[in-house]
């Protein structure tokens, strides 16, 4: 099953676009990148590359070094700092919404933020039974949860033992995974299948599955749906496929705004 990404459609103004693409392409390079490099990468003319990255670097969005190499610039952190900051955009929770009325299950929205795992929003379920909805802010036991260990297969090496080494892994329940390499192989088991998965790991009597939101091959958020253990199981695929589809959702939504 194929994660969501951000892709783009109706009219666009292609400098800026070019513009965007040379900066997804910086983000992409640790050591930056040539002009001449930047040019072949996005089969520009070498002139416009010139043009377009003297512009980024003017508005401190891209710089170059003394090696003649292109990285981004210092205002990418005042970005980076306000998507971090703003409230959780209407892009990101109408498919929440809808995720927990399809499923009449609890849904929620979580991402990094400051080397923590925060959830965002949470809208209870409508069935009869559901799970408690779950808290906004920081929360622990990452390696614990659906949405915990998927953000954690798709973080950096370094946000990765950053996090576990402020957060061991403790037993929660029994079923919790507590050995690093038995972690290590279940991450790499979701960075594969794209999707993640705790059955009773967290909680006693209750599973959840958890996809991601992609923005070139980045983790940008995860939606999570989680419901009652003693009926999951027959459940399972429609409710994998309820939150995928509400990862997938955020792009109509984007560019409907």
């Amino acid at each position: 099953m194929a994660v969501s990404s951000y892709e783009t459609s109706g009219a666009r103004i292609q400098s800026v676009e070019r513009a965007s693409r040379l900066l997804r392409l910086l983000a992409r390079h640790e050591h930056g990148c040539t002009l001449t490099e930047a040019a072949r990468a996005l089969g520009l003319a070498v002139p416009t590359a010139h043009h377009l990255l003297a512009t980024l670097a003017a508005e401190g969005l891209a710089a170059k070094d003394a090696d003649r190499r292109y990285r981004l610039g210092p205002r990418i952190a005042v970005l980076a700092e306000g998507f971090e900051r703003q409230a959780v955009p209407g892009f990101l929770l109408a498919p929440l919404r809808r995720l927990s009325a399809r499923t009449g299950e609890t849904a929620y929205l979580a991402r990094w933020a400051n080397r923590e795992i925060r959830a965002l929003a949470c809208i209870a379920g409508g069935n009869p039974v559901h799970v408690a909805e779950v808290g906004s802010g920081p929360y622990r036991h990452a390696h614990a949860r659906a949405t915990g260990k998927l953000l954690l297969a798709h973080a950096s090496p370094d946000d990765r033992a950053a996090y576990l080494a402020a957060h061991p892994l403790e037993p929660v329940t029994a079923r919790t995974i507590t050995d690093p390499a038995g972690l290590d192989a279940e991450l790499a088991r979701i960075r594969d299948r794209g999707y993640a998965e705790d059955l009773e790991e967290y909680r006693d009597g209750v599973a959840c599955v958890s996809a991601p939101l992609l923005a070139d091959g980045v983790l940008v958020a995860a939606y999570t749906v989680s419901a009652p253990a003693h009926g999951y199981e027959a459940r399972r695929a429609q409710l994998r496929a309820a939150v995928f589809d509400a990862a997938a959702a955020t792009h109509d939504e984007r560019n409907a705004a």
